[in-house]
């Protein structure tokens, strides 16, 4: 029982971390001064301690900021459960669900000890090898990193600013595409990197399979200005083919353009059914009132899609997804129906003069 009372500030601050190094100096001061107090026969006269009611209610007061008035927090075991809980299948998949778990479960009630572990873990595990089960997870913990950025501001900029700077010199080329989701959560980290890794990523980005380019989820550093354009070329230098599964699997406002450039094309009954859902519906959320204009013009200006038996269920659910948009598009979507109205003879419950979207416009 001597030895813990003795090691227990070393304990909480180097093995739990649960205080800081200097909370850990203010408590050893509390326990110093305690100790002349409790044990005053181990002490001449000459030495007693006699602490001044000053000295008194300051030790109390940094007991209370450092200890006392705290909720139970978490400490370095946290760092273990975090793991478990990223790789788990009910780890939240959206971005809203991890800020909510993650800001509850860990955020909330941590020390800066442990957010200071768990930046480094965000930043460093994906990169290193072994952790390749982490390492498919990078946009949830990119998303997690984001979080912590704007949870806990302060501790990010102090530890992250200068690890990043350091630590991605050292990523080999097969790995550095990761740090793309990372740009597109948490934009900052590219002032950070050094102008050697900036260099590589864009000459990376520019060799990149098409595979290698969703592996990496490399278009999400879009966010990222001086990263567009070579996104951007990379992009238009591939083919349709090539394009729709990009698109499908990036679904971002800066592919809108090309997505309806490409159904405005399609060919047959079948093309545009599977472009519509592959193509269109994903990228639905980032249409804007000239966007939707572009889309329906792209309908009526191609029997192969507004005759196609899926077509209602594809602008259906568009319309849906963009109803944020509907008080400034809504003529675009009236001007459709009209005139798919009238090339069947004004007979509005003709299945393709969109009777649903019909419906959906008198309702709203």
């Amino acid at each position: 029982m001597q030895t813990l009372e003795r090691d227990v500030l070393q304990t909480a601050k180097d093995d739990l971390q649960l205080v800081t190094p200097h909370e850990y100096e203010m408590l050893k001061r509390i326990q110093e001064d305690r100790h002349r107090c409790a044990h005053p026969a181990f002490i001449t006269d000459d030495e007693l301690f006699q602490p001044s009611p000053d000295l008194v209610r300051s030790h109390l007061v940094h007991a209370l900021h450092c200890l006392l008035i705290h909720a139970p927090l978490q400490g370095k075991s946290a760092l273990n459960r975090f793991k478990t809980d990223v790789l788990s299948p009910s780890f939240p998949s959206t971005q809203e669900g991890i800020r909510t778990f993650v800001s509850a479960k860990y955020l909330n009630r941590s020390k800066d000890a442990l957010i200071n572990n768990m930046i480094r873990i965000l930043l460093k595990a994906p990169f290193l090898e072994g952790e390749e089960e982490l390492l498919r997870r990078k946009r949830q913990l990119a998303w997690v990193l984001s979080e912590v950025a704007a949870k806990k501001t302060r501790v990010f900029e102090e530890i992250a600013r200068p690890f990043v700077g350091q630590f991605f010199d050292g990523v080999g080329d097969g790995r550095l595409l990761n740090i793309c989701a990372f740009l597109g959560a948490e934009p900052q980290l590219w002032a950070w990197l050094t102008d050697p890794v900036k260099l590589r990523l864009v000459r990376l980005i520019e060799e990149c399979p098409i595979d290698g380019l969703n592996e990496h989820l490399v278009f999400d550093a879009f966010a990222i200005p001086e990263l567009a354009d070579a996104l951007l070329a990379k992009f238009t230098s591939c083919g349709i083919q090539e394009r729709i599964q990009l698109i499908s699997y990036n679904p971002r406002k800066e592919f809108v353009s090309f997505g309806i450039d490409i159904y405005s094309s399609t060919s047959n009954y079948r093309e545009a059914e599977r472009i519509g859902q592959t193509v269109l519906i994903p990228l639905a959320s980032h249409f804007d009132e000239g966007e939707i204009g572009r889309l329906l013009d792209a309908v009526l200006g191609n029997s192969q899609i507004s005759y196609a038996s899926g077509t209602s269920d594809v602008l259906l659910e568009i319309f849906k997804l963009n109803m944020a948009e509907l008080p400034a598009s809504r003529h675009h979507w009236d001007r459709f129906v009209t005139q798919m109205t009238d090339l069947h003879g004004g007979k509005a419950d003709n299945p393709y003069s969109y009777p649903s979207i019909r419906a959906k416009l008198d309702a709203a």
